[in-house]
């Protein structure tokens, strides 16, 4: 009799462990190092596909500009209605410091609720070695 109650005691801890363990959250950064519109347009396509794919609440999704890339994350850029749109599902829009100064750009010419990194390859570096996955757009 008590092998019976163990083994169903075992049976069912292991049927109620899932319910327990926490959900997997999804890590990717999104890289846009091109100037080009159609690219930007591809990375919000991509990261809007991304939420729509797996549940927004077990996500991290960051968009990451250098180089040229950086001008569209200025104010009066044409792709500013979709980055609001994105940015209210969670997407994090981040700007490289050293592309800005290579721009002449400062903080106060970004959109709003875009953020800068000293860094935009340190931030990459960083991130992958946190596991998250790296999505190249462009060129």
């Amino acid at each position: 009799m008590f092998k019976k109650s163990f083994l169903l005691l075992c049976a069912l801890a292991l049927a109620i462990t899932p319910l327990h363990a926490k959900s997997k959250t999804h890590h990717v950064v999104f890289v846009v190092t091109s100037g080009d519109q159609a690219d930007w347009q591809t990375a919000m396509v991509l990261a809007d596909h991304f939420l729509s794919g797996i549940k927004p609440e077990a996500t991290e999704v960051e968009v990451l500009a250098y180089g040229p890339g950086i001008s569209i994350l200025a104010k009066g850029a044409p792709t500013a209605p979709q980055l609001a749109d994105l940015l209210k599902l969670g997407v994090h829009f981040v700007a490289c410091e050293n592309a800005m100064r290579g721009h002449n750009l400062t903080k106060a010419d970004l959109l709003p609720g875009v953020t800068s990194v000293p860094s935009g390859v340190v931030e990459l570096v960083r991130k992958q070695e946190a596991g998250w996955a790296y999505v190249k757009v462009g060129r």
